[in-house]
């Protein structure tokens, strides 16, 4: 199996992506009480539309989709309506390189400064295959860490913050995440937080079908599903 990197020039016109369970549900014939039981097996799934296509961007979405051999392959992909965590400026927009201090190195007379980023965010405590929130440090004191529905890269997996967090004044955070993590994860493991990928493979051997209009633009829709 070859893991390839999604091509930049490529962005969908449409997009879903998002987090699917695997629930089982037990109904009383009688009463019509409900019991759920979690599965292991939650995964992303994401349906991405390209339309219109022209002949150059065609031929490179194309050529990723036939190395990508059916569901033999992976592709890393990130969710394009969502690549920045809700506390970096760069989420509202293109923001100019730095440096972000007066010329001379100097910052504000109460001694702050302009901020871009995120800190260096790692895990502050090791976590168990399974744990529904993770214990980070290194965030800027004080200031939002992640927002509800935020993406997190961790062990090469994707995750999302189910909740709003805001760093504590010495920059730990506790994050709410699912899906439940994939696995264990060791004490000062970096975070991903500027487009967090996963591996996803197509969902079948007909997801490269491109229907063409006169002018010869091209539409393609995949589907994809993580690869677990």
């Amino acid at each position: 199996m070859v893991e390839y990197a999604w091509p930049e020039a490529l962005r969908p016109s449409r997009l879903s992506f998002y987090l699917q369970h695997n629930t089982l549900r037990f109904v009383s014939p009688v009463t019509r009480a409900t019991q759920v039981m979690r599965r292991e097996g939650a995964r992303w799934v994401a349906e991405a539309s390209f339309d219109p296509l022209s002949p150059a961007r065609a031929g490179l979405l194309e050529g990723l989709l036939a190395a990508l051999a059916g569901s033999l392959n992976t592709v890393r992909i990130w969710d394009w309506r969502r690549e920045y965590r809700t506390g970096d400026p760069r989420s509202q927009g293109q923001v100019p390189a730095g440096p972000y201090s007066f010329s001379d190195a100097t910052l504000f007379t109460d001694g702050t400064g302009l901020v871009v980023g995120s800190g260096s965010p790692a895990l502050a405590a090791g976590a168990p295959r399974g744990a529904l929130s993770i214990q980070t440090a290194g965030w800027w004191p004080g200031a939002v860490a992640v927002g509800a529905g935020d993406y997190l890269g961790l062990g090469g997996r994707l995750y999302m913050a189910t909740e709003a967090v805001t760093a504590s004044g010495a920059g730990t955070a506790t994050i709410p995440i699912g899906p439940p993590l994939r696995a264990a994860a060791s004490i000062a493991e970096p975070l991903v937080l500027t487009r967090p990928t996963v591996a996803m493979r197509l969902v079948s051997d007909d997801e490269a079908a491109n229907p063409t209009r006169p002018g010869r633009f091209t539409a393609i829709t995949i589907r994809l599903e993580e690869a677990l």
